[in-house]
């Protein structure tokens, strides 16, 4: 067997696998629904599709970058961020604006790409849910980042007046932070949250490949004093 025969049968797998996790995304999305005492308005089905065509964007895109670049090739990270971020920032046009503050040195291997695009939907789905609800005004920072050892570092912050005093996101059953615990273990990334009346500020770690953790760690929210959010008081462009 040739070896684009056998590059071409890992980029097929690969996809069969993506496919699969998309299906389960869409599986839970479906649940989720079920589960809400109340139907949904307008803009939030307009946002929970978006977010699913978001996801098909990103397989698509992962498979065409898997056909030119071989299943080994690494991935630009941010460039999947932005297709995440811009369509899900045009639902929310004119009262949330979406603030990308992505590194451009953030590569990932193909099998880590749709989980992580997956957590920054979910997470940035739930901040327009609830930290913006009733058409308020605010923000949205998605920042990623490399340091020397080729850890990279995700983060999405907002706003909103945080979690309530008896809610741990950590522990919580809801299935949107169900699944981002699943694929945060699934990557063997650190997934953080800290929460106060300043705004949720969420981070997750993801360790370079070669030393990927066995599980992953939670770690509780922690309340901050109400204060001005740090996560928007530095260089980003607006």
């Amino acid at each position: 067997m040739t070896r684009d025969c056998c590059a071409a049968q890992e980029a097929d797998h690969r996809f069969a696998n993506h496919l699969a996790l998309l299906s389960g995304f869409v599986r839970l999305k479906a649940a989720d629904l079920a589960r809400q005492p109340v139907g949904l308005t307008i803009p939030g089905v307009r946002l929970l599709l978006e977010s699913v065509r978001a996801q098909i964007e990103a397989v698509a895109r992962l498979h065409r970058s898997l056909a030119l670049g071989g299943a080994r090739a690494a991935t630009d990270l941010g460039e999947h961020l932005h297709e995440i971020c811009a369509p899900l920032s045009s639902i929310v046009a004119g009262r949330i604006t979406m603030i990308e503050d992505i590194s451009p040195d953030c590569k990932v291997a193909p099998d880590r790409l749709l989980p992580l695009t997956q957590i920054v939907a979910e997470v940035i789905t739930n901040a327009v849910k609830y930290a913006y609800p009733s058409g308020q005004v605010g923000r949205i920072l998605v920042r990623s980042r490399r340091d020397e050892t080729g850890t990279i570092v995700l983060e999405v912050a907002d706003e909103g007046p945080g979690f309530p005093e008896d809610f741990d996101a950590t522990t919580d059953c809801g299935l949107g932070l169900q699944m981002i615990r699943a694929l945060a273990r699934k990557l063997g990334a650190l997934i953080e949250f800290e929460s106060g009346q300043s705004g949720v500020h969420f981070r997750l770690t993801l360790p370079p490949e070669s030393a990927r953790a066995d599980s992953t760690e939670s770690r509780p929210h922690r309340r901050e004093p109400a204060k001005p959010h740090r996560f928007f008081n530095g260089d980003t462009n607006e």
